[in-house]
């Protein structure tokens, strides 16, 4: 007998009051794509990332706009004396920063935070001049990475409009635009000859989302002048690219990646299956030069970068590699991009941020220490902007993109790709609101539970992924063993849900090896189930004289060790603590990736090995 539940009469009291205010948006899928994220849904996220998302939105994301004033402030001052001393590229700030913080509303109900967007929300309305111009600069303007941070500022806007419905915000970002249009695109002025036109290409994607908001002519047509001058500059743009071809990718600092998410927009407008080739064949030849381990993109970006390389992983290219990602799931369908997304949230995303959620960091390589973006980055620093620059203002989009793939919608009704603890709240395609609850220790613990709570029974498909690096999975559905439809990474069950079925899902956590190659022939590098492994000085030595090698024929004797321990203070315990068997017997301790360094210790994922596997 299943046990009563004691909280139908708040849910479904909330599920009316929802249905009353508009708050939950359905599945419809734009034109073309696989999945649809419902960014007007509810969600609360429990566990190892719940906590990192509160420190987030506490410690970082609310009072960034009062410790750091200028990051809207110097929009207010572009025409005062002395010019101000700014990287070109700090007019994005402001942008990346309400982006990320707009997405963390989606996670949390908290009202502080609210307040703090709203305030830079009217801080940038408010700053723009007669002409539409919407940076820093003073004039007479001259495009350097200037397009690249009006595009931040508009996408930024366009989401608070499409949250909130504030005429206002549309109406600058349309300003902003025909600002541009007239005094850079139509002029003449080409993004490729631009200081920065590998980030300026950014303004692609956002003229894009404009135009399907609008629509306006006039923005389709500023797109096709961009697209235009990038096919002359060797790139491409629309045509359908080998996907092992190399060159197709070039240099991509992390920003440059908003200039492929463009090519979705041209293919979303135009409905020409070349623009979705050409995307989804760079995606794939990003991944296969560019991606590390860790799921961090690789810094500097050079392709076919060595495994082990004395780079940084930054945080920024890491957020939009990831942004690059959703938007690789949302058109194509493929687990493997929820595959990758979860890489990159438990491992390069959560070590990017420190445990207290008071900085981020600027170099996360395998190999080395956490490096505050404020201390890498000083050349960004400007007066009344504290710590302010690109990696931190962007690193928090990597936990804000949760509510935008960790459940969504498709044409026969959810998927659920993120499989750690929390609650999800949305709407069926045919206007039935349902909840996901999900209770688990995942990625610790291997044991997934989901209950299903749909208003009334209804039929619909709920597809749930499985990690590629599970093999298989245990499912049942009310304690029977199910096999449902298992096809491309996610299991499909097609039923009449009623309130409280509950779902389990069994994965296997095993560590597992993964071989290096060209540099790193020797080394490996240890998972167990998506959280890559490290040696931390905090937990073990590092003396490289002395540093064991791992027998990796024995990796099933891995011991896990309790986290709980008396010298480490509890915001800063690791996630796993692991112990595995070296050639000459003895034990080698690891941590997670994303707690390694957090003292401020060195720490190396490469390890060396012997054996076998």
């Amino acid at each position: 007998m299943k046990p009563p539940n004691t909280n139908a009469p708040i849910q479904r009291a909330l599920f009316s009051l929802a249905l009353g205010i508009g708050l939950f948006t359905s599945t419809t899928l734009a034109a073309g794509d696989a999945m649809e994220s419902l960014p007007l849904a509810s969600y609360r996220f429990g566990g190892l990332m719940g906590r990192r998302i509160e420190a987030n939105i506490q410690n970082w994301l609310i009072p960034l706009p009062v410790t750091s004033p200028s990051i809207i402030g110097m929009f207010h001052r572009r025409d005062q004396q002395p010019v101000q001393d700014l990287v070109p590229w700090a007019g994005g700030f402001a942008g990346e920063y309400l982006v990320s913080a707009i997405q963390a509303l989606r996670l949390t109900g908290s009202v502080e935070l609210r307040r703090s967007v709203e305030a830079a929300v009217e801080g940038l309305i408010s700053s723009q001049a007669e002409s539409g111009y919407l940076g820093f600069a003073s004039v007479p303007f001259k495009p350097g990475a200037d397009l690249w941070g009006h595009a931040q500022s508009w996408i930024a806007l366009l989401m608070w409009y499409e949250a909130t419905g504030e005429e206002r915000a549309l109406q600058v970002c349309r300003r902003a635009a025909d600002f541009v249009g007239l005094s850079v695109l139509e002029s003449g002025v080409r993004v490729s000859e631009t200081e920065y036109p590998g980030l300026n290409r950014a303004i692609l994607n956002g003229l894009g989302k404009l135009y399907r908001v609008t629509p306006e002519p006039r923005y389709l047509a500023m797109m096709r002048i961009v697209e235009a001058d990038w096919t002359e500059a060797g790139s491409r743009p629309g045509q359908g690219l080998s996907s092992a071809s190399g060159a197709s990718v070039g240099r991509n600092r992390g920003g440059r990646l908003q200039g492929m998410q463009g090519l979705l927009e041209l293919f979303r407008i135009t409905g020409q299956a070349a623009y979705r080739e050409a995307f989804t064949n760079r995606w794939w030849a990003l991944l296969a030069s560019e991606r590390r381990p860790s799921g961090a993109f690789a810094v500097p970006e050079t392709s076919g970068s060595e495994p082990v390389d004395p780079g940084r992983d930054a945080a920024c290219a890491t957020a939009d590699w990831m942004t690059l990602t959703v938007a690789m799931l949302r058109v194509s369908g493929e687990a493997r991009a929820a595959d990758e997304l979860e890489l990159s949230t438990f491992n390069a995303a959560a070590g990017a941020q420190h445990p207290s959620g008071r900085w981020w960091s600027a170099a996360t390589p395998l190999n080395g220490m956490r490096e505050p973006s404020s201390r890498v980055h000083a050349d960004q620093a400007a007066p009344g902007m504290a710590g302010i620059d690109c990696c931190s203002v962007s690193g928090p989009r990597t936990l804000g993109l949760l509510s935008e793939w960790a459940v969504m919608g498709y044409s026969e009704g959810l998927v659920l790709n993120y499989l750690g603890a929390g609650v999800f709240q949305g709407k069926l395609d045919n206007n039935t609101p349902v909840a996901l609850e999900v209770e688990t220790g995942y990625p610790v613990s291997g044991k997934i539970e989901i209950r299903v709570e749909p208003l009334i029974p209804r039929r619909f498909s709920l597809k749930i992924r499985v990690p590629a690096w599970a093999g298989t999975a245990t499912v049942q559905v009310n304690g029977r063993t199910v096999s449902g439809k298992t096809s491309e990474g996610y299991v499909t069950l097609d039923r009449a849900w009623r309130e409280r079925d509950l779902v389990t899902l069994s994965l296997n956590l095993a560590v597992r090896p993964v071989r290096g190659d060209r540099n790193a022939g020797d080394l490996l590098l240890l998972y167990r189930g998506p959280l890559l492994l490290a040696c931390d000085q905090q937990y073990s030595s590092l003396d490289s004289g002395a540093f064991p090698v791992v027998d990796s024929d024995r990796l099933s004797e891995a011991v896990m060790l309790p986290v709980d321990r008396a010298d480490v203070p509890r915001s800063l315990k690791p996630w796993v603590l692991v112990e595995v068997v070296s050639v000459n017997g003895k034990r080698l301790r690891l941590c997670d990736f994303a707690s390694a360094g957090a003292f401020g210790t060195r720490y190396r994922s490469w390890l060396p090995a012997a054996g076998r596997n």
